[in-house]
C-alpha cells in the first residue's frame, strides 16, 4: 500500500512537472483551448440547438423526412433581418398552435365554426389517436365552415406552404372536404384552393398531406401583410358523421436559425445543427483512428525491433508495402467495396495508418536494446515481455503522445474528403457531408457570398480543429523531445 501511494505520488509530481512545462508554450495553450471548446460543443449539443440533425420521428402527419420546424431551402440566418435590405424578409409562421387538438377547450380556443343542417361541437377522446376533434354531424344535405384567423405580419409572402389535415367520415359517396386561405383585410378576398380534393374512406381517418411553394398561388393567398382565414368547407348530400383533426398550416419564410437551412430537396436541414453534430463525427473520427493506429504502430514496431530476424522483416516488409500505395484511392475502392459506415471508416484509417510509426518506434528500439540496462535484464533472467513492457515501452512511449496528437488531423481531413467525394454514412451528418451536398446541390454556380453561411462554418471548423491538434502535438514535441526541449 505505501509502495502504490508513493507510487502515485511520483506521477503526480511528474504530471504537474509536464503541466509546468506545457504551459509555458503558447501554441500548445491554444491548442488546448480549441480543442476543448470543440469537446463541449460536441458533448453539448442537444443543449445548443433543440433540432435533430435529421428530421424527427413524426407521428405520420408528414412525409418521410420532412422536418415540420424547417421545411424551406436555402432560408437565410435570422439575423439577415437586421442587415440593410432585411427587414422585410419573411420569418417562420405556425399560426395553429395545437394541431392535434387534444382537448376540447383548446380546440373551441383556436377555432370557429358554422353550418346548415349540420350540429358542429369540439368532441373529446374521438380523434385520430383517441384525443380531441371538430366533429360535425349531418342531418340532411348541407354544409359546414370550420375556420381559423390569423394574422401574417410580412409584407413579402412565404417561400412554401405546408398543409395537414385528418378526416374521418361515415358515408365517403356523399360528402367532400376543401380547405382554402382568404385574405379577410382585402375588400375582394383572394381565394387559393390548398387542397381541392381529398380521397376519403369510409369509417377510417384519412391523412392528407399538401406542399405547396408555387411563387403564383403564394403571391394570390398572401398579397401582403394581414389578417387571414384558414379555411375548411365540409359539404354533405345526405345524413353523415364527419370528424376533423390534426388540421395543420405552416407558413415558411425566408430566414430560419444561426446559420439558415441547407438546399437539399424535400428535407432540409438546419446548418447550425447539422455543424454542431458535425464536431462529434470529426472528433470520433479523429481520436479513434489516431489511437488504434498508433498502438498498432507500437505493437508491431516493437515487436519488429525487439525479436528481428524472418520477423522483423515480414513486418516491415508489409509496412512498405502499404506505404507505397496511394492512400486516398485505396480508401475509396475500399469503402466502395464495404459500406460507407463511419466504423468501417475508422478501421481503415487505422490500418492505414501505422506504417510511419512503427518504422520510428522499431529505429528507436533497434538501438535501445543493445544498451546496458537491457543486458542487465537479461542476465538476471527478465523474460521478453518482462524486458518490452517494464524497460523498452517507458522510453518509446513520449513518441506516442506525439503521435497522438499529430495523426489525428490527417484523420479528421481524410474524413471530411472521403465524405465530400459523397463516401459518406448517410445515417450521420459530418462536415465532409455538408460540403458534399453544397457542392452537389447545384446552389455552387452561384456567388458565393450568397450562401456562404452553408459552405464556410465547415470549412472553418475543420481547419481549426485541425490546427487544434498541430498546435498540442508541436507543443508535445517540444517538451518530450530531448532535442529540442528547453532548459531552465
Amino acid at each position: 500500500m505505501a509502495l502504490r501511494k508513493e507510487r502515485l505520488k511520483f506521477t503526480l509530481k511528474r504530471f504537474r512537472g509536464f503541466w509546468n512545462e506545457y504551459k509555458r508554450s503558447k501554441r500548445g495553450i491554444l491548442g488546448l483551448i480549441i480543442l476543448i471548446f470543440y469537446v463541449i460543443i460536441a458533448l453539448s449539443a442537444p443543449l445548443l440547438t433543440p433540432l435533430e440533425p435529421y428530421a424527427p420521428k413524426l407521428k405520420g402527419y408528414y412525409p418521410a423526412g420532412t422536418n415540420p420546424q424547417i421545411a424551406a431551402r436555402l432560408a437565410k440566418p435570422i439575423w439577415y433581418k437586421y442587415l440593410p435590405g432585411g427587414r422585410n424578409l419573411p420569418e417562420n409562421v405556425f399560426p395553429i398552435k395545437n394541431h392535434e387538438m387534444p382537448n376540447v377547450t383548446m380546440i373551441e380556443e383556436e377555432w370557429n365554426w358554422t353550418g346548415s343542417n349540420c350540429n358542429i361541437v369540439a368532441s373529446p377522446n374521438k380523434g385520430d389517436r383517441h384525443d380531441g376533434c371538430i366533429e360535425i354531424n349531418f342531418t340532411s344535405s348541407g354544409s359546414a365552415k370550420i375556420w381559423h384567423q390569423f394574422s401574417y405580419p410580412y409584407p413579402k409572402r412565404p417561400q412554401k406552404l405546408l398543409v395537414h389535415i385528418s378526416i374521418f367520415t361515415s358515408n365517403k359517396s356523399i360528402t367532400s372536404v376543401e380547405i382554402s386561405l382568404a385574405n379577410s383585410t382585402s375588400k375582394e378576398k383572394t381565394y387559393t384552393h390548398i387542397i381541392p380534393s381529398i380521397t376519403l374512406a369510409d369509417y377510417n381517418w384519412t391523412a392528407k398531406y399538401v406542399s405547396e411553394d408555387s411563387p403564383r398561388t403564394l403571391n394570390n393567398a398572401f398579397p401582403g401583410k394581414g389578417d387571414y382565414l384558414f379555411q375548411i368547407t365540409v359539404t354533405s348530400k345526405g345524413k353523415a358523421t364527419v370528424r376533423l383533426d390534426n388540421i395543420d398550416l405552416l407558413i415558411y419564410g425566408e430566414i430560419f436559425g444561426l446559420l439558415g437551412t441547407d438546399g437539399n430537396q424535400g428535407r432540409p436541414r438546419d446548418i447550425f445543427t447539422t455543424l454542431i453534430y458535425g464536431t462529434r463525427i470529426s472528433l470520433i473520427v479523429g481520436l479513434l483512428s489516431a489511437t488504434i493506429s498508433t498502438f498498432l504502430g507500437l505493437f508491431l514496431g516493437l515487436v519488429a525491433g525487439y525479436i528481428g530476424g524472418v520477423v522483423d522483416e515480414l513486418i516491415m516488409r508489409f509496412a512498405d508495402f502499404l506505404l507505397v500505395l496511394p492512400t486516398l484511392p485505396l480508401l475509396i475502392v475500399l469503402i466502395v467495396t464495404t459500406s460507407a459506415s463511419i466504423w468501417n471508416l475508422i478501421i481503415l484509417l487505422s490500418f492505414m495508418g501505422w506504417m510511419s510509426f512503427a518504422r520510428q518506434v522499431r529505429s528507436m528500439v533497434l538501438s535501445l536494446r543493445e544498451r546496458s540496462f537491457i543486458e542487465a535484464a537479461k542476465a538476471v533472467g527478465a523474460s521478453t515481455s518482462h524486458i518490452i513492457f517494464r524497460h523498452i515501452v517507458p522510453n518509446v512511449f513520449a513518441l506516442v503522445y506525439i503521435t497522438l496528437a499529430t495523426s489525428v488531423p490527417g484523420a479528421i481531413i481524410t474524413e471530411a474528403s472521403i465524405s465530400w467525394l459523397g463516401l459518406f454514412d448517410p445515417t450521420i451528418v459530418s462536415w465532409g457531408r455538408m460540403l458534399y451536398e453544397f457542392t452537389n446541390s447545384g446552389v455552387i454556380i452561384k456567388p458565393i457570398t450568397e450562401y456562404w453561411f452553408w459552405v464556410i462554418p465547415p470549412g472553418i471548423a475543420i481547419m481549426t480543429l485541425a490546427m487544434a491538434f498541430i498546435l498540442i502535438g508541436y507543443a508535445l514535441d517540444e517538451i518530450l523531445n530531448p532535442r529540442l526541449r528547453q532548459r531552465y
